[in-house]
């Protein structure tokens, strides 16, 4: 079975990672208060930057959980997947749903004035990319072969 020879850091999914960084990262922000733009203009626009994209992000999860569903098919890194999805922003990126969680994470980070986050972002991006990504492509090689070759040939990994 393809969730026992998954890495913990796999079977514990991405949105997991994020959320207790941004944890951390808040009580760092707490604990060492990193400077944030003084009251006015300049926070007002960060917090429009920031609620831009965490809702953009937010619009993007949930099309891609949508797709999921419709397909009938894991959103689970961990598990084989029934179907692979090429349509919606998936014809643009291969991963559209880990994208969502970047936006929204920076996005929240901005909003709530944490940002430690930002610094702390580098964290669950290397997750990504070092653990979940290459395990769920293998996954995905395997299961759809010349299918997902074709795929990952035309449709880069972000943009």
């Amino acid at each position: 079975m393809v969730s026992e020879r998954a890495h913990w850091l796999v079977r514990s999914t991405s949105p997991l990672h994020f959320c207790v960084t941004f944890a951390v990262a808040a009580l760092l922000q707490n604990v060492f208060d990193l400077p944030l733009p003084p009251p006015g203009l300049a926070l007002d626009t960060v917090h429009l930057v920031g609620t831009v994209l965490a809702n953009t992000g937010l619009a993007l999860a949930l099309w891609c959980i949508a797709l999921f569903a419709l397909r009938r098919t894991t959103i689970m890194p961990a598990h084989m997947p029934a179907r692979l999805i090429v349509r919606g922003p998936y014809r643009w990126t291969r991963n559209p749903f880990y994208l969502s969680l970047l936006l929204s994470y920076a996005g929240l980070a901005a909003i709530l004035d944490v940002p430690w986050a930002l610094a702390l972002m580098p964290i669950p991006l290397a997750i990504l990319r070092k653990a979940i990504i290459p395990f769920e492509e293998a996954c995905l090689e395997t299961r759809f072969g010349a299918d997902y070759a074709d795929y990952r040939a035309s449709v880069p990994r972000w943009f």
